[in-house]
């Protein structure tokens, strides 16, 4: 699976007249939002094995000052399994335009799923395949319509 993905990364125009020489070094990033380390960095390897995308890692606290600060296309957020916290930092990732994913330990799908069932999730423990297809699919530009 990671011959077909590698590289995959949406082809992104300027709109006429936009200023580019601001753009000219935009690389397309990917936000990690996760408290334990060593799971984000696992994360983190996969995606930079398959993706031309920047990955960055933050703990969950930090998401809307990483949000704030730059623009990504895909956020991969740890399911807190708190009602309160995990619909604030969802709203976060949708305000800003990025596509949300969440990372969630098994026995909270249940939870996460009834909660947002529009978006995705990858399952703690996870495998490379699992992070790359649900990654993958997430990346693809929407149709146009």
């Amino acid at each position: 699976i990671q011959t077909s993905l590698r590289r995959h990364a949406p082809e992104r125009s300027l709109p006429e007249g936009e200023f580019t020489s601001a753009m000219a070094d935009f690389h397309p990033a990917i936000l990690i939002a996760e408290d334990q380390i060593f799971i984000a960095l696992e994360a983190e390897r996969i995606l930079q094995e398959a993706f031309d995308y920047k990955i960055e890692i933050c703990r969950r606290d930090r998401l809307s000052p990483m949000l704030s600060e730059k623009r990504y296309a895909l956020v991969i957020l740890e399911y807190a399994g708190n009602a309160m916290e995990d619909t604030h930092n969802a709203a976060l990732v949708r305000q800003s335009g990025s596509r949300l994913i969440w990372l969630i330990a098994g026995g909270d799908a249940a939870s996460a799923a009834a909660s947002f069932p529009d978006a995705p999730a990858i399952r703690k423990p996870f495998n490379d395949h699992e992070v790359l297809r649900v990654v993958a699919a997430h990346l693809t530009p929407e149709p146009e319509t």
